[in-house]
């Protein structure tokens, strides 16, 4: 298990690299990288979409999830991929999508919605 989540890993750490010039730091996993990239508002806030909308409750339960248990939650997010299935599009708004959608099914999945 997990051999879709690494793919998916890969094409976050590459998307990373290419499109936000970036690496992420130290043992963080690029896809919690990336989807804080995508998602974060640049005042330490969410960035909500109207397609799949993120409250600021559920974006700072997520923050202190990432700073507290950043490799348990990694391996929730590497299960709800690999249920999910769900590919990191290529375009920039419709990655803001997935990761909106993959931090919601996560924290609903870890019973924090």
């Amino acid at each position: 298990m997990g051999e879709f989540a690494n793919a998916v890993r890969r094409q976050a750490f590459d998307t990373l690299r290419s499109m936000f010039h970036r690496e992420p730091p130290g043992d963080t996993d690029p896809i919690l990288e990336l989807m804080a990239i995508l998602l974060e508002d640049g005042a330490g806030g969410i960035d909500a979409l109207a397609e799949a909308p993120v409250t600021t409750d559920q974006w700072l339960s997520w923050n202190r999830l990432v700073t507290r248990h950043m490799r348990a939650l990694a391996r929730m997010v590497t299960r709800e991929l690999e249920r999910e299935q769900s590919e990191l599009p290529v375009e920039r708004e419709a990655m803001r999508v997935w990761a909106s959608r993959l931090l919601l099914s996560t924290l609903d999945r870890m019973g924090m919605s």
